[in-house]
């Protein structure tokens, strides 16, 4: 976990430093005539005949009872919500013989020899694999060759068997072997996921993102059926969604994801890596009304095409799987409680003399200074710890913490990827908790959330005050029904009201102390965090992560928007102001142009 905080006698946390303005069964299901449109209609001609010609060369043969070989299993295709095309299985052959088959040292070396000349494997490899299993019923020589080769051995074998000839080479089998493509290589990867065997696992399985959490739904064999009512049929999809749909498998997943979008963020990510030299970042766009996540960018990511050559600590999602004290992006929380229970108006000035002992800590503002008499919106401008932790006094611990749970702070939010963790929050009762947790709490500091929490938390302020189930899955699809993910309430944070009131209270802190969040012609709300990283002697001197949460345009938020920065060189700035900031506007000002959002002048003048 992360935060900004300090300790002399007691413990502070960073905001930002602002002197205004800153900051299953064996048996194969029989593929369906109609299923056979499109991309994949001349690979399924084409395996169908490949299986044809080699069960007609088996010259006799049964296999032994209980030495069963099946390919390994089709999965369903996934593409993004415009039927951009993630991923698919790509059809190779498997090359496999009965050893017992080959009666003698010159058979094994001409099967070798021919091996190696039609599909390149090593001869050398094979005569060494047939001699060491002479005696096996099954011994597979090559676990995936391109269809062209497996065509040209299956066409050899046919002029070979036509000849009434006995070469060894007959012997062979070949089985058509799926295994798992992904177009676009490390777009969105953290989403999509990857298959591995796991285990003693025979086939391939889904162990992160999508391919892990709807693993048992995305195989062909015993793949599990929709939950629910299908709620339209495949014909009645938007064309787009027909172009890599349906796959041979028959289970296909729409996501929520956006190519573009996700392209977007991506790329805004890698240039503030750049731009502010940082070890890691996370960027999430979401839709606020319905909770649909329109991208989920990682640094550092990994291509999942080559799962081997990729770093084991990339592969985790730090999106929904890694948590981090927040810093003073929670303030929006411990400002959205004390509005809704009314213990604070927005125009109620509190006193702020630069510190405030609570429990056993004093708190300081970032600065050290103090700054007299101050509003909600002056507070959260300048980021003032001291009048946060006011707000969490007034509140009291047993309404600050419902609010931290209404917002789904400790606690899963219930998105379909896999390796979601719960985040960090002590509470009254718990043996470590104590009243200076308040305090701290109220600005970032002692708790810790993921990404995903904070981004769905904030979606709940721009879409009126409703905490909304995030999910990256719209639609799934077998055999030509469909079922979409229908938006889910898990619960009202706050009311319209207070929804409204924050969000204006929002823009102006953007307006007064984030303008380098700002984007000319819109009115946009958010809010900026810097949080210190805890060493092995206490907080570390420069190390922060800075994160910068809003949305846009702030009257009718079409996107949230979270940027996380890992460890920027605090040679170039430390501080979220100057770094997640900017990032954000670059990322909302593309966005806005990508949506084609007329600036705010001509869109609401036109409303009117």
């Amino acid at each position: 976990m992360t935060s900004l905080g300090q300790e002399l006698a007691a413990s502070q946390a960073l905001s930002e430093p602002q002197t205004l303005p800153t900051e299953g069964g064996q048996k194969r299901e029989l593929w369906r005539f109609w299923f056979l449109i499109s991309f994949f209609a001349a690979l399924i001609a084409m395996i169908a005949s490949a299986l044809l010609t080699h069960q007609a060369l088996r010259l006799g043969y049964t296999r032994p009872a209980g030495l069963p070989h099946q390919g390994e299993s089709p999965r369903g295709s996934v593409v993004d919500r415009n039927g951009a095309l993630l991923v698919a299985d790509r059809y190779f052959y498997e090359i496999s013989v009965n050893p017992t088959h080959l009666k003698t040292d010159a058979d094994r070396r001409a099967l070798a020899d021919a091996l190696e000349k039609m599909a390149g494997v090593p001869a050398a490899q094979t005569l060494e694999l047939l001699r060491q299993y002479a005696d096996r019923y099954f011994l597979r020589l090559a676990p995936a060759v391109e269809l062209e080769i497996g065509h040209r051995i299956l066409a050899e074998q046919q002029r070979l068997a036509q000849e009434g000839g006995a070469h060894p080479l007959l012997h062979l089998n070949l089985t058509p072997a799926p295994q798992r493509y992904y177009p676009e290589g490390p777009l969105a990867a953290h989403v999509v996921g990857f298959t591995a065997l796991v285990g003693d696992a025979v086939w391939r399985r889904g162990v992160a993102g999508v391919e892990g959490y709807y693993e048992s739904f995305l195989r062909q064999r015993n793949g599990v059926g929709l939950t629910g009512k299908a709620t339209a049929t495949f014909a009645s999809l938007p064309s787009s969604l027909h172009r890599y749909l349906p796959s041979p498998a028959g289970r296909d997943l729409v996501l929520t994801i956006d190519r573009g979008v996700q392209w977007i963020a991506e790329e805004e990510l890698r240039r503030a890596l750049e731009l502010y030299r940082a070890t890691a970042g996370t960027i999430i766009v979401m839709d606020p009304w319905t909770g649909e996540v329109l991208a989920m960018a990682n640094a550092p990511a990994f291509d999942p095409n080559r799962i081997a050559e990729a770093d084991p600590a990339a592969l985790l999602n730090p999106a929904v799987g890694t948590q981090y004290e927040p810093g003073s992006v929670f303030k929006i929380i411990t400002a959205a409680a004390a509005l809704d229970t009314g213990v604070v108006t927005p125009t109620q000035k509190l006193t702020d003399t630069g510190s405030i002992a609570v429990g056993q800590r004093l708190i300081l503002n970032s600065d050290r200074a103090g700054y007299g008499q101050v509003d909600m919106s002056e507070a959260l401008a300048r980021s003032l710890n001291v009048i946060s932790a006011q707000w969490a006094l007034l509140l009291g611990e047993r309404r600050f913490y419902q609010y931290v749970d209404r917002f789904g702070f400790g606690k899963v939010t219930e998105i379909d990827l896999a390796g979601e963790i719960y985040g960090a929050v002590r509470k009254p009762g718990h043996e470590r908790w104590s009243l200076s947790d308040l305090g701290t709490n109220s600005f970032g500091q002692g708790l810790a959330v993921t990404p995903i929490q904070m981004v769905n938390a904030t979606a709940a302020i721009a879409n009126g005050g409703k905490l909304m189930r995030p999910y990256v899955v719209k639609a799934r699809i077998l055999d030509g029904q469909v079922q979409f993910t229908e938006p889910t309430v898990l619960g009202v944070a706050i009311q319209p009201e207070t929804a409204k009131t924050l969000t204006d209270i929002l823009v102006s802190v953007v307006e007064r102390g984030n303008q380098a969040a700002g984007v000319a012609g819109y009115r946009v709300a958010g809010k900026s965090g810097t949080a210190q990283i805890p060493g092995e002697q206490g907080y570390e001197e420069d190390d922060t992560i800075v994160t910068f949460v809003g949305y846009a345009p702030a009257d009718d938020p079409r996107f949230v928007v979270l940027v996380k920065l890992e460890r920027p060189d605090p040679s170039i700035s430390r501080w979220a102001g100057y770094t997640a900031a900017p990032t954000f506007a670059q990322v909302t000002r593309r966005l806005l142009q990508y949506y084609n959002i007329p600036p705010d002048e001509i869109r609401l003048g036109a409303e009117q």
